[in-house]
């Protein structure tokens, strides 16, 4: 390859291609263009892109071949000059509820090797750090004191439960430890027995064995450093000193009557105030896909189904009696309507009004239940189909009834305790994945470390730096990182996707992709365009297929395939630059772009009023409890920049809020307060840019 300027094809006959013959330059920016269906992507996608991934892969190993996908060899008589590929397309994207921006643009793994290399662990319980020390350390902090200050270097000893205390005694002289303190004295071993105290001293650290006792100013480091390390090597990896005054360390403690400070030193990090031990950071405690970090109470997802009321009361207008829940108006269920009719007079319980009106305490005996009347409540129901779930028509029926709502033990952080009690900057790892990525950009640019900390997180911190610029240039910044991919437009999808491509800091390859314009307003193409001259300037050859007339004339060449669809397409019309376009008579294209030809706007139906749908106080997401009313009969457009939310609007909001209304299945839909003027349909159907099938 190094002897070759440019990707020379011959002969392709992929699809539609009548046996093309072309040359494409390195390292430029090229555009493919023309009418749909016209083979642009069995060009650009089944032929380019499918022969450098082949190659690629067949450099590796037998063995590493069998895990990787495997591409058709294209249909032609030779490629020469191909660089290895990448492609973006929209099957790039993960739809899974554990993908989330930040996995698929790999930031979540630069995020978690920085966290796991530079973090500091901070008591979940207490706020205060947690390090760990060696004798070195410890020595360091102890010399720091103040001159003339008294302390006892101990180890604690845990006390077993029946413990022969004489025996403990003299094991300890044995060693040559003739002073403990216990029960808040300092107790003299060679003249008194040691004191009864109970099993927890230990664990609340009060039963100690003293290993020495020095003064800040008067001890050698040598003495200093061997007291340590036998009192690390005799309390299993805890020292402690007790500090006789009043200083600003460890925590108060009394001995003898008199304030003094309890200040610990652990090999392990353990917080020595809590007693709270934390695992050792690895980039797995940080991980929501791994089971040492995911919450246990989600598994990592950041959220739990659960039974859900709103759908259990679908109208809350409805009375009791007139079969407001949803659940028992089968008549395979209608015994525990009997039942809870039966008993609503014994215990106050309204039959006849709207379930809206009953109170708190009414709902929750319905809910809950009424053991001593043997009434299971929902609860009890929903636990008894619970054990029945084995056959298909229960689990069916059972999940009619259940949405998912925010894990309570995580509160939608995905991890568990011990991993969100690193920080880096004062934030740890969830709350940096909530911020906006503008956010977190100027959070991490303005970042301050010390040397060690700097030299160490290098690498991580300028892969999600740049991994967050490129967010932000095209133009994401408004997303957070913990976004989960399945709740994106798909405009804004594909341009996460090309995000872990612009990130990289790859060379000297060929990127393949796929109408990246798709989705996105008129104002963010141009920096859309600009991330993807940085790509080219990479020294990468980069082919677009591409409709978007700004994204054509930035191009360093275009390539006209045509002059039609299908049988009428497959020929190369035109290659040049785009102002060469402009004056080719041949190109379809050209025409549009000089302006020989245009869309001549119809003119615009005016029918009668067939009435509308209202959707009253939409606020998922961005959205700012808007009400919108939506005109039937009409072609009615929704528009306005990328990620302002017309997806939450229409897809997360309006399609299934209708849905519900015609017990159609469909999502649960963003908060709304209500949906007028379903009456005036029959039937709702959302056609949106997911694959049609999958099976072949």
């Amino acid at each position: 390859m190094s002897g070759q300027r440019q990707i020379s094809l011959r002969g392709v006959e992929v699809h539609n291609l009548q046996a093309i013959d072309l040359d494409i330059p390195h390292r430029k920016l090229i555009v493919l263009c023309g009418v749909s269906g016209s083979g642009k992507s069995s060009l650009a996608l089944d032929t380019l892109y499918a022969e450098g991934q082949r190659r690629y892969i067949e450099s590796f190993s037998a063995y590493a071949r069998q895990f990787l996908e495997r591409l058709e060899k294209p249909d032609c008589e030779r490629i020469d000059g191909i660089p290895p590929a990448i492609a973006v397309t929209n099957k790039s994207t993960n739809r899974s509820s554990r993908a989330t921006v930040g996995t698929a643009t790999e930031t979540a793994d630069y995020l978690r090797l920085l966290f796991a290399r530079i973090g500091r662990v901070f008591c979940r319980k207490c706020g205060e750090e947690v390090r760990r020390d060696s004798p070195q350390s410890a020595a360091r902090a102890l010399a720091a004191l103040a001159p003339g200050t008294r302390y006892l270097v101990a180890f604690p000893i845990a006390l077993a439960e029946g413990v022969d205390r004489e025996e403990l005694a003299a094991s300890l002289k044995e060693d040559g430890f003739l002073r403990v303190v216990a029960g808040g004295r300092l107790v003299d071993l060679s003249t008194e027995p040691l004191p009864e105290s109970p099993a927890s001293d230990a664990a609340n650290g009060s039963l100690y064995v003293v290993v020495d006792r020095l003064k800040s100013d008067g001890v050698s480091e040598e003495r200093l450093r061997d007291s340590l390390e036998t009192g690390f090597a005799k309390g299993n990896g805890r020292c402690h000193a007790l500090v006789d005054g009043d200083v600003n360390v460890g925590t108060a403690y009394t001995l003898d009557g008199r304030p003094w400070r309890r200040w610990g030193f652990s090999t392990r990090l353990v917080c020595e105030n809590c007693d709270i031990e934390y695992p050792a950071p690895e980039p797995r405690l940080y991980s929501f896909n791994s089971p040492l970090g995911a919450c246990p109470g989600c598994e990592g997802f950041g959220n739990v189904i659960d039974i859900d009321m709103d759908l259990v009361v679908p109208d809350r207008t409805k009375s009791i009696r007139e079969g407001a829940i949803a659940p028992w108006n089968s008549p395979a269920y209608m015994h525990e309507l009997d039942e809870l009719m039966e008993l609503a007079d014994d215990y106050d319980i309204p039959v006849d009004v709207p379930f809206a009106e009953i109170d708190e305490r009414q709902v929750r005996l319905i809910a809950e239940g009424i053991p001593e009347r043997s009434f299971g409540g929902l609860s009890g129901f929903f636990d008894w189909l619970q054990r029945r779930k084995y056959k298909m028509h229960i689990r069916v029926f059972l999940s009619r009834w259940r949405s998912y709502r925010t894990c309570p033990a995580c509160n939608g952080a995905r991890l568990r305790p011990e991993a969100l009690a690193t920080r880096v900057g004062g934030r740890n790892l969830a709350e940096v994945s909530a911020m906006k990525i503008r956010d977190a950009a100027a959070f991490f640019r303005a970042l301050a470390l010390g040397e060690f900390e700097r030299t160490v997180g290098r690498t991580m911190l300028e892969q999600v730096e740049h991994r967050l610029g490129y967010l932000e240039q095209v133009g994401l910044g408004y997303l957070t990182l913990d976004r989960t991919l399945r709740t994106l437009s798909g405009g804004e999808a594909r341009r996460v996707a090309l995000t872990s491509s612009l990130g990289s800091s790859l060379v000297n390859m060929l990127y393949v992709l796929d109408e990246p314009s798709i989705g996105l307003h008129p104002r963010d193409i141009g920096q859309l365009i600009t991330a993807i001259r940085g790509l080219r300037d990479r020294l990468n050859t980069v082919v677009v297929v591409e409709h978007e007339e700004s994204i054509i004339r930035a191009a360093d060449q275009v390539i006209e395939i045509g002059p039609g669809a299908g049988e009428r397409g497959g020929q190369v019309i035109f290659q040049g630059t785009p102002e060469e376009m402009e004056q080719d008579p041949e190109s379809l294209t050209g025409d549009y772009l000089a302006g020989r030809r245009g869309i001549r706007p119809s003119g615009r139906r005016r029918g009668p009023d067939h009435g509308w749908i209202r959707l009253a106080g939409a606020r998922g997401n961005n959205l700012d409890n808007i009400t919108v009313e939506f005109p039937l009969g009409l072609l009615c457009l929704v528009t306005g920049v990328s990620g302002s939310g017309k997806s939450t609007l229409v897809q997360g909001t309006l399609y299934p809020a209708l849905c519900r209304r015609l017990h159609k299945d469909a999502s649960k839909p963003y908060d709304h307060d209500d949906v007028f003027g379903d009456g005036q349909i029959d039937d709702v159907i959302m056609v949106d840019q997911s694959p049609i099938g999958r099976s072949p």
